[in-house]
């Protein structure tokens, strides 16, 4: 195994993807009349920006420093930070009115889809089990993954059939003024069946169920932190932000850090000679 496990292009990629997230959030915050989206996506896109500025860059910054160094459990956190930034760029480039920095998004989101891909097809999915077995709560874990898939789609599912069925649009689109939520398909098209295949696969103890179930617990403490980040916003703009809200994602955000700091401290090495070779499997040579 060389001394770093990640290669030149991904440590390069993230790199570029730090400082480029760094530059949109601040403009977005900190330039008036940069979001020119409809007043109820305003108070949204300003809580996903203090999210991603005050958790999503130091995440995946922490992430990529001990991945560098052969860290198994900071290749995963890579991940997880990763696979928060190509959630949030997606929906930024998808969704968002066009402004001065589009260019920026649809960077980002290249950037990340392509790294994270590229951090996946490189893991080493037996070092993670290998590590984890026998010391990660496994039906715990696949229990709350399955279960927040599941919540999230009935919620979605809720907005969308009855629209359909009226033949209308959701309110939440109508408020927007967008022809359809992107939140909508990225969540029912990708992430919450990859919760629910990675729920089943670490039920069976497959390999790659737990290498995933640590990415998606980054994941959902990042979406839950963003969404209480949203709710705040709007209740201070007087735009919405329930109390029971706000009180459902905390618990959310609290869960998922309970099981990722589990899940984190599972994967410690077994002894302070291994911790030497904490990369040992990251990704293989």
């Amino acid at each position: 195994m060389s001394d770093t496990s990640l290669p030149r292009w991904q440590v390069a990629s993230t790199v570029a993807m730090l400082g480029l997230s760094v530059l949109a959030t601040l403009v977005g915050l900190l330039r008036p009349g940069h979001y020119r989206d409809a007043a109820v996506t305003l108070p949204q896109v300003y809580g996903q920006d203090v999210v991603t500025l005050g958790v999503g860059v130091p995440l995946l910054a922490v992430g990529l420093w001990y991945a560098a160094r052969g860290s198994l459990r900071g290749y995963v956190v890579w991940l997880g930070g990763l696979a928060y930034m190509l959630y949030t760029w997606a929906s930024y480039a998808l969704m968002l009115y066009f402004n001065e920095l589009f260019l920026v998004y649809v960077a980002l989101f290249g950037l990340s889809l392509f790294t994270f891909v590229g951090g996946v097809l490189r893991a080493d999915p037996g070092a993670v089990r290998d590590r984890l077995d026998g010391r990660l709560p496994v039906r715990a874990t696949s229990g709350y993954l399955a279960a927040i898939a599941l919540f999230f789609a009935a919620g979605w599912l809720a907005e969308i059939v009855p629209a359909t069925l009226r033949g209308t649009a959701p309110e939440g689109v109508r408020l927007a003024d967008v022809p359809a939520n992107v939140i909508h398909v990225l969540d029912l098209s990708v992430l919450l069946p990859a919760a629910l295949l990675t729920a089943a696969w670490l039920w069976r103890r497959r390999d790659w169920g737990y290498v995933l179930a640590g990415v998606l617990l980054v994941k959902f403490t990042t979406l839950g932190l963003a969404v209480l980040a949203m709710a705040g916003w709007m209740r201070r703009t007087g735009q919405g932000g329930e109390l029971g809200e706000i009180a459902l994602f905390g618990v959310v955000s609290a869960v998922s850090l309970a099981l990722g700091a589990t899940y984190l401290r599972a994967m410690r090495p077994p002894s302070q000679t291994a911790d030497a070779g904490d990369g040992e499997g990251a990704s293989p040579e």
